[in-house]
Order: C-alpha cells, then structure tokens, then sequence
C-alpha cells in the first residue's frame, strides 16, 4: 500500500511508505498538533520503517471540518479507519494528546475485532485517567506537558489556539473506556527533563496492559522526541523491533 485507502485516506498521512519495509509506525500528534509534525522524524527513520500520522480534524488540510465532539468517538473512527492500514505489522505511538488518543486507539481495535499494533508507544503524558483528571483540575491553566511549541507567526499562533482549545475540551471531557487491560506490549517514554513526569508515571502506565511493558528516557523535555529527533526515532525505532 503506498496510499491510504478507503476511509484511512480521510484519517491517515503516509509521510514514507515503502514496499520492503517491514513495519508501519503510526504517529498521533499531541493537543493543537496535527500530522505534518512528524515530518521531522523523516531523515532519521530506519529503512526498515513506514512513517505514517493521523491527522485529526480542525487542522491542515482538514482545517474546514469541525473539531472532534468527543475523544472516544474520535479514537473510535481512527480505529475504524486503521483496518486498511493494517496489511503490514504496524506500531501506534502518540505523544502527549496523543498517548491518550493512541491509548482509546488501541481500546476501540480490540472492542471492534480489528488487528491489534505490535506495540503500543505512549509519550509525554500521564496515563489516561491522570491526564483527565489533570485536565479538568486545571482548566484555566493547561498542565505543561499539554503546552505547544513556540509559534511563529500571529495567525499561526490563532489557528493553533483555537485547535489547542479544542482539544483541551476534548481531555477535560474525557472518561475513560472502562474494560479489561489491553493485551499489546506498551512501551512508555518521558524527556529526560520532563519534570512533570516521572517513575510513577511509567509505573502507572503498566498497568493498562497485561502483556510486557517497559520505559524508556528520551533526551530533553516534553518535546523532546521532536526537539532530538534523532535519537528518539533510533529509541523507538528500537521499542518496535
């Protein structure tokens, strides 16, 4: 598959695909991000990687559509969506937003019978009912690993507090599908100085699966896995295998 077909193509972006490669590694972004972030990881992706992102709605070339109305429905969709993206072995990894989206990803594939990823990779974020309750106590102020990087320009900074808003009232919202754990690896990943995060972190993120689960430390802070782009694709590049 070198594109996105049927309704993946309105969910998915492969950024790189390849024949030969042996997994597809598929990104979510975090809150008022969207799919091209990911872009960066390129130069430094193995060969034996496909590199594709989920786009959500609200942003970039579905900038008109509206924003998601609820995290598990939005998670539901893009499960639905993954089973044409699942003619290789594939890997989910979500940063911030994003683990927690990857997270009901994973949830709503097993509810639907679909292929499940080979790994589960969460990043810069508590576990799922952490980071909604962070959320909802912290309205006003979004808790640091929910920040986006520096803007550049006035209607740049616009658009993205507009997404950023929205996808706060996502989280805020947001319960989490109660059920059984999952039953794919998990690998859990945190900034070296990423002080909101932390050991009980990793440990509480374990639990959400009864199969292998390990941790992982990425150089820099909560965005790191973008600002060092290098070695973190080579870690998680290296989690997948």
């Amino acid at each position: 598959m070198t594109a996105a077909a049927g309704p993946a193509a309105r969910w998915l972006r492969p950024l790189r695909t390849s024949p030969t490669a042996d997994v597809r590694l598929v990104c979510f972004p975090h809150a008022g991000g969207a799919a091209s972030v990911y872009r960066r990881w390129l130069p430094h992706l193995p060969d034996a990687y496909e590199l594709w992102a989920v786009q959500y709605p609200g942003r970039e070339d579905r900038v008109g559509e509206p924003h998601p109305s609820g995290l598990g429905e939005l998670s539901r969709q893009i499960a639905f969506a993954l089973q044409w993206a699942a003619d290789k072995p594939y890997a989910l990894f979500g940063h911030s937003m994003g683990a927690v989206v990857a997270y009901e990803t994973c949830r709503h594939l097993a509810l639907l019978g679909l292929p499940q990823p080979r790994r589960l990779i969460v990043s810069g974020s508590p576990p799922p009912a952490e980071a909604a309750a962070a959320c909802r106590a912290e309205a006003d102020t979004p808790p640091q690993w929910l920040d986006t990087p520096d803007l550049t320009t006035t209607e740049t900074a616009t658009l993205a507090t507009r997404t950023l808003t929205a996808d706060l009232a996502l989280l805020t919202d947001y319960r989490p599908t109660t059920g059984p754990p999952l039953s794919v690896p998990l690998t859990s990943v945190r900034g070296t100085d990423d002080h909101d995060l932390s050991q009980d972190t990793d440990r509480a993120w374990h639990t959400v699966t009864d199969n292998t689960a390990e941790a992982r430390l990425l150089d820099g802070g909560h965005f790191g896995c973008f600002t060092h782009p290098r070695t973190a694709v080579r870690d998680i590049a290296y989690a997948v295998t």
